[in-house]
């Protein structure tokens, strides 16, 4: 394998609602048989018209916005969604930075879609075979830091299957799935930032890469919710968003949409603080249902199969 190029596009200019991102993108550079071509979402959702006015507080809007989709994690600072294309984010991918007057543009709702008609235009337009990577700027769950991941992957595989392969000591892998387009994504940004007004980074050296196939797209990224770890544990994650300790500190009552999700993690029936639970293990996942979104929780039991419960604070 030869040497790498990362190479920003500047020219592009300020995308609009109805522009043309292929046409943009090749009046900018000439892409070349074998490059990759890094696009920003946030070039895909104006070129879409995705803009929401914020009508009023952007962070108040923003979280409004946010609670619309399936809440995992829900803290006074963050929102931690997971949104109809199955990702996991903060926000739910509402971006207000670098927008006008306060609106927020929304993520695109099929990226991978979005993709391959990229791709199809570079190709026709430029005759030449690319893939087409558009990427967002996430956080993760245990790091600091955002990194750049891929959200639509066409032209290319997403992922690179080591499963079953061996080890150079000859011990066969069982788990080894690289997220390629993830690492084409955070390359890119290495060479622009927020301010830079650079929406497209161009890849060339990885040409081995490019198949003309989109194999799964992006969506071959998203871990399907029965293998994710993120919702099942005690609430980690909201306590340290909340407060930076260990310790639960939310206090009651839970909102109406939290004890939708007890009631239906659990199967119980509600009248106020007192849940009448089919049996023991439902007493369990009441409990642990509520430590999970952050409420430091005792149950005591009123009878058979009654609970009254209590929290914090």
């Amino acid at each position: 394998m030869g040497p790498v190029e990362i190479i920003p596009v500047e020219g592009i200019g300020e995308v609009v609602a109805g522009d043309d991102l292929p046409m943009a993108i090749a009046a900018a550079t000439s892409v070349r048989d074998g490059d990759i071509v890094v696009v920003s979402s946030k070039v895909v959702s104006k070129a879409a018209g995705r803009v929401v006015a914020a009508e009023g507080d952007p962070d108040a809007a923003r979280r409004r916005l946010a609670l619309a989709d399936e809440v995992l994690v829900e803290t006074p600072h963050v929102v931690v969604v997971r949104t109809p294309q199955g990702w996991v984010c903060a926000n739910a991918g509402i971006d207000a930075s670098n927008m006008p007057g306060g609106d927020l543009l929304l993520l695109p709702p099929d990226p991978d879609a979005d993709a391959e008609r990229i791709r199809g235009g570079l190709e026709a337009l430029d005759e030449a075979r690319v893939a087409v990577v558009i990427a967002d700027t996430f956080g993760r769950a245990w790091r600091e830091g955002q990194t750049d991941i891929a959200l639509g992957v066409a032209g290319m595989a997403a992922l690179r299957d080591e499963r079953g392969t061996t080890d150079r000591e000859g011990r066969e892998l069982s788990v080894t799935l690289v997220a390629i387009a993830d690492q084409l994504a955070g390359a890119a940004d290495l060479v622009r930032d927020k301010a830079a007004g650079v929406p497209v980074v161009v890849i060339r050296g990885l040409g081995h890469l490019v198949d003309g196939t989109s194999t799964g797209g992006g969506a071959a990224l998203v871990r399907p919710p029965e293998q994710d770890l993120f919702p099942h544990g005690r609430g980690w994650l909201a306590r340290r968003l909340t407060t930076g300790e260990g310790t639960p500190v939310r206090t009651g009552p839970p909102l109406a949409h939290e004890w939708a999700l007890v009631e239906a993690v659990a199967g119980v029936t509600r009248d106020g603080q007192v849940l009448t639970v089919p049996d023991g293990r439902a007493a369990g996942l009441v409990e642990a249902a509520l430590l999970d979104l952050g409420y430091a929780v005792t149950v005591t039991g009123d009878g058979p199969w009654a609970l009254t419960v209590g929290w914090g604070g």
